[in-house]
């Protein structure tokens, strides 16, 4: 009777060491995937702080363009007020042609109203 207690006190034995082994593996494996976690964690903010950059730089872009657009509207404009300057000049004679362009202005000075009462 002592051997076959014995015995199963020897297999508890190797089970329990067994069992201390998987413990200890499964410890480590979560040491593992708890730092990879912390890393994915840094690596989605370090993400998210370079989205907030693109973004600013996204919206300064825009603005540029934007101020960009207006100043080529506003040498347009410019260029046409010195074409029709120089054609009113005492060396034209063609009344007529003027009175085009001096119309073509007023619908453009129309059109731009009506888009601002937009």
């Amino acid at each position: 009777m002592n051997a076959t207690v014995d015995m199963r006190l020897n297999i508890l034995l190797v089970k329990v060491e067994r069992v201390l082994l998987e413990n200890s593996s499964l410890k480590n494996e979560k040491i593992i995937l708890e730092n990879e976690i912390l890393e994915l964690k840094s690596h989605v903010l370090s993400l998210k702080n370079e989205q907030l950059d693109l973004q600013n730089e996204n919206s300064t872009l825009r603005s540029t363009i934007d101020i960009q657009r207006n100043t080529l509207n506003e040498l347009k404009e410019q260029n046409k007020i010195i074409k029709l300057a120089k054609e009113m000049s005492p060396d034209s004679s063609d009344n007529h042609e003027l009175k085009i362009k001096i119309n073509e202005l007023v619908r453009d000075i129309d059109r731009c109203i009506d888009l601002l009462n937009e």
